[in-house]
């Protein structure tokens, strides 16, 4: 019994540390550039207290909004860290070059990557689709371009796909700014 009651207070503790996911919260599919489990947490955290404004949030630069894209042909997301300030698709998270001892080892361009990595300073994004309302797939990404697998890009043929973005920028992984989200969700349409 004794032995029962510690392993459920350590289950318990470490789930209070933020190791695993909470009851209702979608753990990222991917993780991409530096992005990290530390980040996904962070956003956890902070994402219901946004600033919800269209001038500081991301702004989708391809598809066009409302675009009704072929399925023969997988998009490329592309976005801008907010309207004024275009960044670079490979983001600001610095991951290589003079200066960079080992700074984001984990830098990947899609799929998951090792987890509890060094910390990073730079912006990072928070990618929720989602289709008929539901979250179908989630992205924690220091780049501004992403693209769908082959599977996931199948399944979203002749359905409209709704993408709320939120960034924040962090510094050795603590908030500096943000987050920020859109007024509005992002939608596109794949045709058949």
């Amino acid at each position: 019994m004794k032995i029962h009651l510690s392993l459920t207070l350590l289950a318990t503790l470490a789930a209070a540390a933020g190791c695993g996911g909470t009851a209702g919260n979608r753990e990222p599919d991917e993780y991409t550039g530096c992005g990290s489990d530390e980040n996904w947490r962070t956003f956890e955290d902070q994402e219901h207290l946004a600033v919800v404004a269209d001038a500081s949030a991301p702004l989708v630069t391809s598809p066009a909004a409302g675009a009704s894209v072929p399925s023969a042909t997988k998009i490329k997301l592309t976005w801008q860290q907010d309207p004024n300030d275009p960044g670079q698709p490979d983001g600001d998270v610095p991951y290589m070059g003079p200066g960079c001892n080992q700074c984001c080892p984990q830098f990947n361009t899609g799929s998951l990557s090792t987890l509890h990595l060094p910390p990073i300073s730079g912006d990072v994004y928070d990618l929720h689709f989602s289709v008929g309302g539901a979250e179908v797939w989630r992205v924690v990404t220091t780049l501004q371009e992403w693209g769908p697998s082959d599977a996931l890009w199948s399944s979203w043929k002749g359905k409209t796909v709704s993408l709320q973005m939120w960034r924040m920028s962090v510094l050795t992984n603590d908030i500096k700014a943000g987050p920020y989200v859109a007024t509005q969700p992002f939608t596109f349409s794949v045709g058949n």
